[in-house]
């Protein structure tokens, strides 16, 4: 097969492959042998090329070097080489004293974006015959890359992430070889190109009522451990790697405060620690046959997704709520929402974030700055004890036990 056959080839290749096409077959149409490209599933032909033949033998040969060429067309682009490196920084955190579960989500964080840059990327490089790194740097390339991901990737978030995850890689590219190719032209197109997905779009996110989180709180479980997460996410504001990463060193139940090791960032802090919290957690204390586990965490190992999964169960049970996006986030916002509704300007320091009006030096430092928290939640725990609390079982589909270990 001649350079010309094989370019030839190749573009109506691509042309049946916009068209649906997944396989290549050998059919005898008239007198001469011809390529046939189909879709599995269907039995009509998408495309079809003579292959000007009358000998089926080399009609199989011709056919065999085509997907020889299609299977070697990969491009060179560092994408594996720039995922390892990330997982060396990932794995810095490895093995040291409080830095494992932070390990844990930064190898998440990772295998996304190697997900991103190899589906999206690598993808947009096959198909648009761009064999080097250095080919994504030109601006048309770029903004060949931007109209394909408006093309083939439906929600406009998705979309922007795609788009910062290859920004980081371009960037790491660039500094790695010192090639200097990033300049204001570079991150100009890039800026340009994403106005065609329009605005950000804002995302309502799911919150529950001040009445459902009251119930919540009335909500018993022998699951002990899963309700003490539960109320360090609604009343602690605490994130779901922050709640993981407790121990028991690190409750200090006299003077109302929580130490956050492994915080957002990597960066220390300090939250809230209500009655409500302190009564949670030394259940676990008086229930579990063992009073710690290893490297005394407060709560068992067990991964994001079934933790998720319980707390969900939860809320079906106990106050009928039900909903993908109803967990852990959803219960931070909601006991944000509550104080916020009361103490105007108090969810900044209930939430531990950053980026809010009320800034992390202020406040999450400061651990003597809890005690109006501590206060409201203590008064909203001494109201709802007054009503009584009620025992729950969870769904059948999920264990109702007393440690969330796998």
């Amino acid at each position: 097969m001649t350079e010309t056959e094989k370019d030839s080839a190749l573009k109506w290749w691509e042309c049946a492959q916009a068209k649906g096409a997944n396989y290549l077959r050998i059919v005898k149409s008239g007198r001469f042998y011809a390529l046939e490209a189909c879709k599995h599933g269907t039995k009509a032909r998408i495309a079809q090329k003579s292959i000007g033949t009358t000998d089926e033998k080399v009609a199989q040969i011709t056919r065999s070097r085509l997907l020889t060429i299609l299977e070697s067309d990969e491009p060179d682009i560092v994408v594996e080489q720039y995922i390892q490196h990330k997982l060396r920084i990932a794995e810095n955190c490895q093995g040291k004293k409080d830095y494992e579960r932070l390990y844990i989500a930064h190898i998440k964080t990772e295998k996304t974006n190697a997900s991103r840059l190899k589906v999206h990327l690598l993808q947009f490089c096959k198909k648009f015959h761009i064999h080097t790194t250095r080919e994504l740097y030109r601006r048309d390339t770029i903004g060949r890359y931007i109209c394909y991901l408006q093309e083939t990737v439906p929600i406009i978030s998705t979309r922007r992430a795609i788009v910062t995850t290859t920004k980081a890689f371009l960037h790491w590219f660039d500094l790695e070889k010192q090639l200097s190719l990033i300049n204001e032209t570079f991150i100009k197109a890039f800026e340009d190109g994403c106005k065609i997905f329009g605005d950000k779009q804002e995302e309502t996110k799911p919150f529950l009522s001040v009445d459902e989180c009251k119930a919540l709180l009335a909500s018993q479980t022998i699951d002990y451990e899963l309700r003490a997460m539960i109320v360090a996410h609604l009343v602690g504001g605490l994130r779901d790697m922050e709640v993981m990463g407790l121990r028991w060193r690190d409750l200090h139940e006299q003077q109302g405060y929580l130490e956050i090791r492994n915080a957002k960032g990597g960066i220390a802090r300090f939250a809230q620690f209500p009655k409500v919290m302190q009564d949670a957690f030394n259940t676990i204390r008086q229930k579990r046959l063992h009073h710690t586990l290893g490297n005394d965490y407060v709560f068992s190992e067990v991964s994001y997704s079934i933790r998720n999964e319980k707390i969900k169960a939860f809320l079906r049970a106990s106050i009928y709520i039900v909903g993908k996006d109803f967990a852990s986030n959803c219960l931070r916002r909601s006991g944000c929402d509550w104080i916020d509704s009361e103490k105007p300007g108090f969810g900044d320091r209930q939430l531990g974030h950053s980026a809010n009006s009320r800034t992390t030096e202020v406040h999450y430092h400061n651990r003597y700055n809890f005690r109006t928290v501590n206060q409201f939640w203590n008064e909203q725990w001494d109201e709802i004890q007054k009503h009584g609390l009620r025992m729950i079982s969870l769904s059948d589909n999920l264990p109702n036990l007393v440690c969330l270990r796998a």
